[in-house]
């Protein structure tokens, strides 16, 4: 799979229950666990930078 030329691939461990709750989530709200994560860090670094 192609990714656009502005995104970067990372590798990311996270506890087993955390990344079911986040699969849960994003199924809930019609979209992929990378977005709903991109979406929470995003929100989570304008909330911090204030």
């Amino acid at each position: 799979m192609t990714i656009s030329s502005d995104k970067t691939r990372t590798m990311l461990t996270l506890r087993k229950e955390l990344k079911e709750q986040a699969q849960e989530r994003a199924k809930q709200e019609n979209r992929s666990l990378n977005n709903l994560i991109e979406t929470a860090l995003i929100e989570y670094l304008n909330k911090s930078a204030k």
